[in-house]
């Protein structure tokens, strides 16, 4: 009998887990990128180049228009739709993350001051919708539009985010985190339809396709890898990523055509 109870308030606590790690960040479970156990980052010579355009298969389906509920004076100048799929000429499909699964040495992170790592809230509305940030590097948030909004950033392996920021603070500054995670959903809990998506990343071995699907990972180690991609409404391909041959100083080309995750 005491093992039954044990077993079955075992079952409940992990059913608690499951529904929160669904709930905490929306509507469902998140398929999370791969990260290596540890990464060095050292000088690479001769590096190639890995590029490549993704696609969406299929007729593109119509973006849904969001209801603005709140502070229609400044959220509803222009209007707004869900980004889950964005597509631009010749279905190419943005917001798509293609990375290198196996890497476990290469370059650093480019150190130039000028990079900004910035979230823009402006007509209450995440620009980027998905931000690529390098793990101990600050992100900050930006608004500009003379309103409250609320950043809730749902951490689970990092320290989770959930702070005001009032029409009069115009850059909030968010604590670097220590441990590569994501991608994690961001939202604000003032205008409900606002929400991004956040990627901290342990290696430069990321990149994002453009607003017409095309991606470049760049100064990679002549070598062989696992190419992955994670999509927001089109998943990810993680368990099945392709294989890809880097030569010194040369071209690689990879393409993806993702349909919508059943």
């Amino acid at each position: 009998m005491k093992t039954k109870v044990v077993t079955i308030l075992t079952l409940f606590i992990a059913c608690i887990y499951v529904t929160n790690a669904a709930a905490a960040g929306g509507d469902e479970a998140v398929e999370s990128l791969v990260f290596p156990a540890s990464y060095k980052a050292m000088s690479v010579s001769n590096g190639g180049t890995i590029s490549g355009m993704v696609k969406f298969d299929g007729a593109a389906p119509e973006m849904k228009k969001l209801e603005i509920t709140k502070d229609a004076q400044v959220c509803a100048k222009t209007d707004k739709f869900d980004e889950s799929i964005v597509l631009g000429e010749g279905n190419g499909l943005q917001n798509t993350i293609v990375y290198l699964i196996d890497i476990s040495s290469g370059a650093d992170f480019p150190s130039d001051p000028k990079i900004k790592y910035e979230i823009d809230q402006k007509g209450c509305h995440f620009k980027p919708h998905v931000r690529l940030l390098p793990v101990g590097k600050r992100l900050t948030m930006i608004n500009p539009d003379r309103i409250n909004h609320n950043v809730h950033i749902f951490s689970q392996v990092n320290a989770a985010f959930n702070k005001s920021q009032p029409g009069t603070r115009r850059k909030m500054n968010v604590k670097a985190v220590k441990k590569a995670e994501g991608p994690v959903p961001v939202k604000c809990d003032v205008h409900g339809w606002m929400k991004g998506w956040i990627a901290y990343i342990p290696h430069p071995y990321f990149a994002l396709s453009d607003e017409n699907g095309k991606y470049t990972i760049e100064n990679v180690p002549p070598g062989t890898y696992k190419l992955a991609y994670w999509q927001e409404a089109c998943g990810t391909n993680k368990d099945q990523p392709v294989s890809v041959t880097v030569e010194a100083g040369g071209m690689a080309t990879q393409d993806f055509t993702l349909t919508l995750k059943e």
